[in-house]
């Protein structure tokens, strides 16, 4: 079966009518104040129910990157005794302690960048905030 150009135009017009038309809504009205009111008490409810506390977006992301520093500490430990491990028990292989010197130097370049991007953050970020009066407190 083949549309014409006409056909299609007007059956998507149809269509589309029929997505958008306005129909009556039947709600009950309320006024701004007692849902603003009853909205603040559910809020209320949820934050002392889920234990989290009013924080801003900014200490959020300052205690995600805390995190993850740590993690990745984590993982500098474990990478470090890993290649300990290599060594130890490479039993004089010059390949086994080659991998291992290089899994050592790799893991402390990656910390070495990971910690000279905290502290270039950190000091862009304190010098912008020294500069625009602005403080953001809560980072401990």
């Amino acid at each position: 079966m083949k549309l014409g150009f006409k056909t299609t135009i007007l059956i998507s017009t149809i269509l589309l009518d029929l997505l958008f038309i306005n129909l009556p809504i039947y709600a009950q009205q309320t006024t701004l104040g007692s849902t603003r009111g009853e909205l603040q008490t559910q809020d209320d409810a949820f934050i002392s129910a889920s234990g989290l506390g009013r924080q801003s977006p900014a200490i959020m992301i300052a205690y995600v990157i805390q995190v993850l520093l740590g993690l990745l500490g984590v993982i500098f430990i474990i990478l470090i005794i890993y290649a300990g491990f290599m060594w130890m028990t490479s039993a004089g292989n010059e390949e086994k302690v080659g991998k291992a010197k290089n899994i050592i130097i790799a893991a402390t370049i990656g910390l070495a960048i990971v910690l000279a991007a905290y502290i270039i953050t950190y000091f862009v970020i304190d010098k912008l905030l020294e500069a625009t009066g602005a403080s953001i407190t809560g980072l401990d």
